[in-house]
């Protein structure tokens, strides 16, 4: 059995996709095909991390030859059996069921505001239902992005106001407050997204272009205004073009370098 075989055998013994099998050893999809099907092989500390992944010796994985049966007297660790039954998918029924009481008390009591909160939980339980990977990263995302767009529509606050001296003329208000939370919360979910998942790649990038996208109403201030009260927003809205140029570059760089590698 050669090594590409080998491979594959204990990506299936173990269910895992290619797309799983190289998220977890940090390469590309396309890596894994060549590995399998013999058109390149992986470099040693590839083969250390597959060897520790699988459980198996290098030499064992390595070797053309089938290994011969161990002699240990130590009886081989059971086999894990699969997950018949997520936690995520419990969550989702927990959450449908109270979404669906929260909307027939709502609809029976005339309370608008517990319907709404129903049909919150209704649409998180559907996520979690049929989202497989990182369900909570998908209700966070799109729980904070609506809120943190419709936020001025509602109240007086935004979270580019923590930007603007003006705002703290009155002292720490509840406004500023209110934007300090969101703040915190995005923050929060760009460090667990890029924990995660393949951000975790590029996450420069990722915040930058996340950041940018709550304060990029702030760009146009440097060619608005120019009163000697506003030097300070004129020095950090300058510092957000850069990082809007900065992030344009690098970004542009990295995605050469993925089409240059795929050619």
């Amino acid at each position: 059995m050669t090594l590409g075989e080998k491979i594959a055998k204990l990506r299936t013994e173990h269910r895992l996709s290619q797309g799983d099998l190289a998220e977890k050893i940090g390469v590309s999809r396309q890596s894994i095909s060549k590995w399998e099907t013999g058109s390149s092989i992986p470099d040693l500390d590839k083969l250390v991390v597959l060897s520790e992944l699988f459980d198996v010796s290098l030499d064992t994985l390595v070797k053309e030859q089938e290994p011969e049966e161990s002699t240990n007297s130590q009886p081989p660790a059971p086999q894990q059996l699969p997950e018949k039954y997520p936690p995520r998918k419990i969550a989702g029924w927990i959450l449908l069921s109270a979404g669906l009481l929260s909307v027939v008390f709502g609809v029976a009591f005339n309370n608008p505001a517990l319907a709404i909160l129903g049909g919150y939980l209704l649409l998180c339980g559907i996520i979690c239902q049929i989202v497989k990977k990182h369900p909570e990263l998908v209700i966070g995302w799109g729980t904070f992005l609506p809120c943190a767009y419709f936020l001025p529509w509602f109240t007086s606050a935004n979270m580019r106001m923590v930007f603007h001296p003006y705002a703290y003329q009155g002292g720490l208000s509840i406004q500023l407050i209110v934007s300090y939370i969101f703040w915190v919360v995005l923050f929060l979910l760009i460090f667990l997204t890029v924990k995660n998942t393949r951000m975790k790649n590029y996450p420069f990038l990722f915040c930058g272009w996340v950041i940018l996208s709550q304060v990029y109403g702030f760009i146009p201030i440097a060619f608005r205004h120019t009163e000697e009260a506003m030097k300070y927003a004129l020095v950090l809205s300058w510092c957000v073009i850069l990082l809007l140029i900065a992030l344009v570059f690098f970004t542009g760089k990295c995605l050469y370098g993925y089409f240059k590698k795929r050619k």
